[in-house]
């Protein structure tokens, strides 16, 4: 369609343009005469009709104002609509997701009911009497969900989002929740948690990373090489071989010493999370960067810890990734050492 709109114009741009100036001319003349008859058609209509009759000029007008009064259009949706799911909300919002959940498979039940084939009025009465909410206090009888006295506002958890109440759909304060219409409310509570409300700051992070990189460059990755670019390894792994080629063994140990070989075995034996708590305790970060150990930088150094035995524990230089490893007797003690290490809080073995 573009190729065909941009050879129309072309063609009709060279046709206006190649015009020679007779045919200008005799152009010019014969709309002067049109206008000159349609006016003087236009003048004899308006005389012989009489007041009721519309010109040409008022239609313009009524039409113009028929224009200004049509409504609207809506606002597209924002660039992240759909995106983000029930999971996010759970994960952003875990209380209230959890609340409008079981919200909603009651309205979901109570749809069934009035639909089914199978039971009778009666008996789908009684069920739809039995459709309660778990006692919000965490104990005591069940409520049902007119009990709970919402209406179709969002009430945020904090003063500090500059708002107490803000309605989900017009005159929203002056709605009930009831279970006709609670799937509604679930509905539009999800979408002011995960699309209205926070288009002001997703726009602006849009904003701040065009400024970095251009959003509109990384179509050619998947969202999981998005995030490996931006976040790292978040399941970090290794083989032996990875550790002997990429760490640096330093004063007081080779590659080939006891001490650190053992090193080498008990990071290879550890499992995900000890891996990850390992990292954030030598880097300051649980992640690696995209290629694992070998383009962590700068490169992980281990050395000998002078004066120590088997009861100390090893120590770090967070920032240059320098660990301080005692040369212990056995791969248990080390491990067990080590591990103990990686769960510290604070600096006390920095």
């Amino acid at each position: 369609m573009g190729d065909i709109k941009s050879n129309m114009s072309k063609l009709l741009y060279h046709s206006r343009s190649g015009l020679s100036t007779s045919t200008t001319t005799t152009t010019i003349d014969s709309t002067l005469s049109e206008r000159h008859f349609l006016s003087e058609i236009q003048s004899e209509t308006s005389t012989e009709e009489g007041p009721d009759c519309y010109s040409v000029g008022s239609f313009d007008e009524d039409s113009k104002c028929e224009f200004i009064l049509d409504p609207p259009k809506p606002k597209p949706p924002a660039w992240y609509h759909g995106l983000l799911t029930w999971d996010d909300f759970e994960l952003v919002n875990p209380h209230r997701a959890h609340f409008l959940r079981e919200i909603k498979e009651l309205a979901v039940k109570r749809r069934l009911l009035l639909t089914s084939k199978t039971l009778s009025e009666d008996e789908k009465n009684t069920r739809l009497q039995d459709l309660m909410l778990r006692n919000p206090m965490g104990s005591g009888p069940p409520v049902c969900v007119e009990d709970l006295g919402l209406n179709f506002q969002f009430c945020p958890s904090s003063k500090v989002h500059g708002f107490a109440a803000v309605d989900l759909k017009p005159n929203g304060e002056d709605e009930m929740v009831t279970m006709e219409n609670a799937e509604e409310y679930v509905e539009l509570v999800f979408d002011f948690c995960m699309h209205r409300g926070i288009q002001k700051q997703m726009e602006a992070f849009r904003e701040g990373f065009n400024r970095v990189f251009p959003m509109e460059k990384l179509s050619s990755f998947s969202h999981k090489e998005v995030q490996m670019i931006l976040c790292g390894n978040q399941s970090p792994s290794w083989t032996s071989e990875d550790v002997v080629n990429y760490t640096e063994p330093k004063l007081g140990y080779t590659r080939d010493s006891p001490g650190f070989l053992r090193f080498v075995r008990v990071l290879c034996g550890m499992s995900s999370d000890e891996r990850k708590a390992f990292l954030q305790f030598t880097t300051g970060c649980s992640t690696l960067p995209p290629g694992g150990l070998a383009n962590l930088h700068p490169r992980l150094t281990i050395v000998r810890k002078v004066d120590a035995t088997d009861a100390s524990y090893p120590s770090v230089n967070t920032c240059v990734h320098y660990l301080k490893l005692p040369e212990y007797s056995s791969e248990d003690i080390m491990r067990e050492r080590l591990l103990a290490a990686t769960m510290e809080k604070g600096f006390h073995l920095n």
